[in-house]
């Protein structure tokens, strides 16, 4: 798994909002970090050489797109230079903590290039889903419902 990262850790975030990065991802930060919203509620912390891949592939997307406009907006402008301290912890600013409903504790996932710190009940609740529903190449589900995949993405599909 060198390279990427998995896995789910639960951490509780300090009174100054720092949150430990699990100690499995650390070294992936050496050079940096930079933490921002993402999909899904949460947020995502990347290490700095992955925050300089994403930004090369928005600047290569036309900038009169207004999908590819929004996106920029949603990323960039919530982004915060978090380099980690000694102890591994990294400082998510209160918007950031806000916008993702995280209070004293969060579930941080490995996602391939970034870690995403996401709430509990937001895992509970995806979890949940899946379980209920199944994963994509899975038969329809007997209430009918499905999922739809595409490039890693799982979206339900309108009843």
């Amino acid at each position: 798994m060198e390279g990427y990262f998995a896995g789910e850790f639960a951490h509780s975030l300090d009174e100054k909002g720092r949150l430990a990065i699990p100690a499995k991802f650390r070294g992936r930060f050496k050079e940096g970090a930079v933490v921002t919203r993402w999909i899904g509620e949460c947020l995502a912390i990347f290490p700095s050489d992955q925050w300089s891949d994403l930004n090369a592939e928005i600047a290569k997307r036309p900038r009169t797109d207004p999908a590819v406009s929004r996106f920029r907006h949603f990323v960039l402008a919530g982004a915060h230079e978090a380099d980690p301290d000694g102890q591994g912890r990294v400082v998510i600013p209160a918007h950031l903590r806000e916008y993702a409903s995280l209070k004293t504790e969060a579930v941080v996932i490995g996602e391939r290039r970034l870690a995403e710190p996401t709430s509990k009940r937001r895992v509970a609740r995806r979890s949940g889903s899946l379980a209920k529903r199944g994963c994509p190449g899975d038969p329809p589900a007997a209430n009918g419902s499905e999922l739809q995949g595409g490039e890693g993405a799982l979206r339900e599909r309108p009843a």
